[in-house]
């Protein structure tokens, strides 16, 4: 019966084979190559066949077809199918549909892939996902946000990718209102027993992390059921992003051995990141995690490699991670940029410098971020200004002259190398092409501001607001700095009414630097008050307000927020808060709390650090305690040269010259180079000793080193070899010197003066006036001074006339000591005396002592007794005043007014410190 049936049936069953074959055998044909990832192939093949009308258009082939087009990239092909689908009547088939919207999302055509999505007779779950997933890949939040509430509205279900897409959406939002939202979908997927699909769980972690509750992702992560790779790829990242690479590191040591699962490529890249973030602790870790790499087989692609470079640079093996980019098959700017960058990091620019001279022979084009870090190893390097101009020809020839970053890093090295001038060019020429480069403004003021421009940075600040260019926090604390710096009040007021109307004022960068320029100008009580208004206080915020009540006087106020700042905000106290104590302690003299901030500063590991080591040199020096400053020299850092000039400074002002001198010795035994300013100390022991020999070994010695040409250094020099009498070498150094600084010119005035040359003195402040250098109130100081010297007081009042009719400078005190003293040498006592009385300011004790000796010498009691007086008056416990006014009554023959004056002088137990002299003859 059977074999009867299938006779007759097969004739028919044979025609439906011959169709069959017909009609799917070229969508076989498709279907092969697309599985064979030959997508170009897949379109073409189906273009052929379509052409021969071979070809049965249904859904899976244009599903195939919808795939490629994606793989493709190709929005025309997309758009070119989704005509063909209209034109043979598949355009409500709600899995093309869905395809199609799928394809243009990913493509991020949202535009046409809405307009898909709307024109749809039916959507299924797939469908909103597809345009959800669309939005959230692309960050539009709010049209995720409305597009899901629609989805609520039609009633369709929700699964767990819609879950894990809105997540996504969340990730995307502003914090507060993520988290909520976040906590919703959880509390619902709580609510709907969702918790056993991994997929979704997986999506909560990496949200959880990415709002940086760890807590919640890790109690999450406890609670799993069943945990796969992905789960604990994501709790990596997540202690990775959040600062916890430790853990991080833990948990891929725990995904093999407790759980026994393989790690993949994305745990392996997370560890090496964790790695990286650690540094040299994690290098045992980093060089396991290399192993396991090679050991599981993976393919070695160039992000691999780059974390893999990237660990060892951030740990310390650059050598590994030199040889690793040699023998890469296949690299990226960013492999380049790594090894670069890490040679930077561990202070070798040299090394940097020769990667990219490689790189030049190897690439035709460098990214720019390696430019911004050849730059920075330019700078690293204080190489001349050659060199910068040679990376700043590589920088156009490149192409990045106008690039923001690249300029900012170009502005920054002219700026470190004193070419403020190149700097704005740079800054010009990238204004020139985009008006709203924010940070290479914020660099060039940062560069006026190191280089005290500060009217060139009230100057730039006009020109970015008047290139409507975004000023923000940067900008404003280079701006309230340089108020700060030149002390001007008024300004910095208006600085910060702009600063509350921009609402800068809770940034914690900006409110520091207002309390910073408070502080500076005086006004204490307002930073103070600043202070506390603060809603978030950082450490300097603490270090601003404790230095600027140790500038103030304040000391008591200082330490007592040392402490406030540890008890209260729990910040640990940093080189710079310890400085601030050291001051503070030193101001009030107290032995316990010196000992206290030494035995502070020991145990919390910061005494090696050179500015609390000069901090504690200083203070301890200045209750002569140097036992107590050696122990802390000895136990500091001795590479930098500073420690050391600190050290012999201290003793040379003390007058203890042998150790200063022993300090030096030791310092060129331990093969410390010195400075300009450890020239500057041993020119000081020259003039406390007055030894013209040791000047000359010194002289010799500033010429072997270099240091000739340094104008501070050749100006002590010149100042010593007169103090020593040697005005004609004095004069031939004057003479030889490149560039002379109005300093130069009152050094060697003066030298002329004290050695009573009026004449040579007043020809060379002619010469100083020819060269166009203004002379300062020092230089009419020094001249009114050498005119005393010589009894002219005709033209020591020239040049007081001179000083303020011609330059309108304001004598001081010591302008009317030194007059006084030359009416006085001319037996002008009574015009002397007048001269004092008209003055509309108090002139100070300096003149009326003046006048004082004047009388005693010109035995004039009456007007002598009128100027001790005053005297007396201004300062009550000097004993010199004291003794010539006994031996003015004893030459007056008063000798009971002398002896009471000596009686009350020893009653008052005052001694008067002798003077001496020391010279070297210079023949």
């Amino acid at each position: 019966m059977l074999a009867r049936i299938f006779r007759a049936a097969s004739p028919c069953l044979n025609r439906f084979i011959l169709l069959y074959r017909h009609y799917h055998s070229p969508f076989i044909a498709i279907r092969e190559r697309f599985r064979k990832g030959d997508h170009l192939g897949t379109i073409s093949l189906f273009i052929q066949m379509s052409r021969e009308r071979t070809l049965n258009p249904e859904r899976p082939l244009f599903l195939l077809l919808l795939k490629s087009s994606l793989a493709l990239s190709s929005y025309r092909l997309g758009i070119s199918l989704h005509a063909h689908i209209i034109k043979i009547g598949l355009k409500n088939d709600v899995f093309i549909s869905t395809a199609l919207v799928d394809m243009l999302c990913k493509l991020s055509c949202l535009g046409p892939a809405r307009k898909v999505f709307d024109e749809m007779p039916e959507r299924d779950v797939a469908a909103w996902n597809a345009m959800l997933a669309g939005y959230a890949k692309y960050g539009y939040v709010d049209q995720a946000m409305s597009l899901f509430r629609d989805m609520r509205c039609c009633g369709v279900e929700l699964n767990a990718l819609t879950l894990s897409v809105l997540l996504q959406v969340c990730c995307g939002g502003p914090h507060d209102g993520k988290l909520r939202l976040g906590k919703c979908i959880h509390a619902y997927v709580y609510r709907r027993v969702l918790l056993a699909d991994i997929f979704l769980c997986n999506s909560l972690l990496v949200y959880y992390n990415h709002c940086d509750s760890v807590c919640a992702s890790e109690r999450l992560f406890e609670s799993m059921g069943a945990r796969d790779v992905v789960s604990w790829n994501a709790m990596m990242s997540g202690y990775t992003r959040n600062g916890f690479a430790w853990r991080a590191l833990e948990a891929f040591q725990l995904l093999r051995v407790e759980e026994g699962l393989a790690p993949d490529l994305v745990s392996v890249e997370t560890a090496l990141q964790a790695c990286a973030q650690i540094g040299e602790e994690a290098i045992f870790g980093g060089e396991m995690v290399h192993a396991v790499l090679f050991k599981f087989g993976f393919p070695m692609d160039v992000y691999a490699e780059n974390c893999l470079l990237h660990m060892y640079c951030k740990c310390g093996k650059i050598e590994t991670a030199h040889y690793l980019f040699d023998v890469m098959e296949t690299r990226n700017i960013v492999s380049s940029n790594i090894i670069v960058h890490g040679y930077v990091q561990i202070n070798e620019p040299k090394k940097a410098i020769a990667v990219i001279r490689q790189l030049r022979f190897v690439e035709a084009q460098i990214s720019s971020d390696v430019l911004v870090n050849a730059l920075q190893a330019v700078k690293l390097l204080a190489s001349r200004l050659e060199c910068v101009l040679c990376m700043h020809c590589l920088v156009i020839k490149m192409g990045y002259g106008c690039d923001e970053f690249v300029s900012s890093s170009l502005i920054d090295v002219y700026g470190d190398h004193g070419e403020a001038e190149f700097a704005r060019k740079c800054l010009d020429d990238v204004v020139g092409e985009q008006k709203n480069a924010t940070l290479c403004y914020n660099t060039m003021l940062s560069v006026y501001l190191h280089q005290d421009y500060y009217s060139q940075v009230f100057e730039l600040l006009r020109l970015m607001c008047q290139n409507d260019c975004k000023i923000d926090s940067v900008t404003l604390v280079n701006a309230v700095s340089a108020c700060a710096r030149c002390l001007d009040l008024n300004l910095g007021r208006v600085m910060h009414a702009y600063i509350l109307r921009k609402g800068f004022d809770s940034d914690v960068y900006v409110a520091t630097s207002l309390i910073e320029l408070y502080s500076k100008c005086g006004h204490l009580s307002f930073a103070c008050w600043l202070f506390s208004k603060m809603s978030f206080r950082s450490i300097v915020s603490w270090n601003s307000l404790i230095h600027g009540c140790v500038e103030n006087g304040f000391p008591r106020v200082s330490l007592k927020l040392f402490f406030f700042m540890q008890l209260q905000d729990g910040f640990m106290p940093d080189s710079t808060s310890v400085v601030g104590a050291v001051e503070s302690i030193g101001l009030r003299g107290y032995e316990n709390e010196r000992n206290y901030i030494h035995n502070f500063a020991i145990q919390s590991g910061l005494a090696s650090d050179e500015y609390v080591a000069n901090a504690l040199i200083s203070m301890h020096a200045r209750f002569c305690e140097f036992e107590k400053a050696r122990l802390v020299f000895d136990g500091a850092c001795k590479d930098r040269t500073v420690i050391w000039n600190t050290f012999m400074s201290e003793y040379t002002y003390h007058g203890m010259l042998d150790n200063a001198v022993s300090v030096f010795s030791l310092m060129k035994h331990e093969n410390v180079s010195p400075d300009s300013v450890t020239i500057l100390c041993l020119l000081r022991i020259c003039a406390f000793l007055g030894s013209l020999s040791c000047t000359s070994v010194v002289h010799t010695f500033i010429c072997k080193n270099g240091y000739d040409s340094d104008a501070h250094v050749e100006t002590s020099l010149l100042d010593v070899y007169a103090k020593c009498g040697d005005l004609h070498s004095a004069r031939l150094l004057f003479d030889k010197m490149n560039s002379k600084t109005v300093v130069s010119w009152n050094s060697m005035i003066q030298a002329y003066g004290i050695h009573g040359n009026v004449e040579e003195a007043s020809n060379l402040f002619s010469q100083l006036q020819q060269s166009g250098i203004l002379p300062t109130i020092v230089t009419f100081l020094i001249l009114i001074s050498a005119c005393s010297h010589a009894g002219d007081a005709e033209k020591g009042w020239q040049y007081i006339d001179l000083m303020t009719q011609a330059y309108s400078l304001s004598p001081g005190r010591e302008h009317f000591s030194s007059f006084i003293d030359l009416l006085g040498r001319r037996g002008l006592i009574k015009e002397a005396y007048e001269f004092l009385e008209n003055l509309p300011v108090n002139p100070g004790v300096s003149a009326w002592g003046a006048l004082f000796g004047a009388c005693r010498a010109e035995g004039n009691l009456k007007v002598g007794l009128a100027a001790a007086k005053k005297v007396f008056d201004i300062d009550p416990l000097h004993c010199g005043y004291y003794s010539l006014l006994s031996n003015m009554f004893m030459e007056a023959g008063r000798c009971i007014d002398a002896f009471r004056i000596r009686r009350k002088v020893e009653s008052m137990q005052v001694k008067k410190v002798q003077g001496y002299s020391m010279i070297e003859s210079i023949y």
